[in-house]
């Protein structure tokens, strides 16, 4: 999933490019979602406020309240790694765009050859990305190896990632946590790495830190113990199976 956000004052021009995107992503079976902003103060927000991560964002430069490039700014305090597009009939600006370090700049009005080739430069850029899991926590943005990670786990949308310091490792390097949906974590995860099981409400785990199966729970490498729901039982063993293919997992 390419979570993408265009923010651009022409409420239409902004339409018109969440229209064209979703159906480029069609053509080539990319999985994307879209938020559209009229002002660069709500962009900010969305990853201040409410913990929003986007992956490429499509900026007009001017807007009335906030510009362009002052969004932009702020996006690169945070530390976001966000791939940035500029939209823009102003090419007087590209001299100041560079402090920014924008992915592309694209001319308006849109051409859309050159707008379907940034946008499959951007898929690109963001699939050698894939191996990591990113989030954002009190302002600060996160990026961690997914095969550091031996699970996911929620109590009251607070998500605490258990990882190693490499990938088998037996004891917690730390435990980092934010802000989020088990839900959300689950489809992201799954966008871009199979290997990770939903055994639990609670619990999302990676395969490769399974070291026993039961019936009831799940024994990792490190001897943690997790539970299994009894709805996700049948589920979870035939994933296990699938995934363990001729490898041999100790059943109790």
């Amino acid at each position: 999933m390419i979570n993408i956000a265009i923010c651009d004052d022409d409420v239409l021009f902004g339409s018109s490019v969440e229209k064209l995107l979703y159906n480029m992503a069609a053509e080539y079976g990319v999985e994307i979602s879209c938020d559209v902003f009229t002002d660069g103060s709500a962009l900010i927000r969305a990853f201040t406020e409410q913990q929003v991560c986007f992956d490429l964002i499509y900026l007009d430069i001017e807007m009335v309240h906030m510009n362009g490039i002052r969004t932009a700014k702020e996006l690169r305090k945070l530390e976001q790694p966000v791939l940035i597009i500029y939209l823009s009939g102003h090419e007087e600006y590209l001299k100041a765009l560079l402090a920014t370090e924008p992915f592309r700049f694209l001319d308006k009005p849109i051409r859309e050859t050159a707008f379907r080739a940034a946008f499959l430069d951007a898929c690109e850029r963001l699939r050698e990305r894939a191996g990591y899991f990113t989030f954002s926590y009190k302002k600060t943005y996160y990026k961690v190896a997914l095969n550091s990670i031996k699970y996911f786990e929620s109590n009251k949308r607070i998500i605490a990632i258990h990882m190693t310091e490499n990938g088998h490792e037996e004891s917690d390097l730390q435990q980092d946590r934010f802000y989020g949906r088990m839900n959300d974590i689950e489809k992201k995860v799954a966008s871009v790495n199979g290997r990770f099981l939903r055994i639990h409400q609670s619990y999302l785990v990676n395969y490769d830190f399974i070291q026993t199966f039961k019936s009831t729970e799940v024994v990792l490498l490190d001897g943690s113990r997790l539970q299994i729901s009894e709805d996700r039982r049948k589920k979870v063993q035939d994933r296990l199976v699938a995934l363990s293919g001729k490898e041999r997992m100790k059943n109790g």
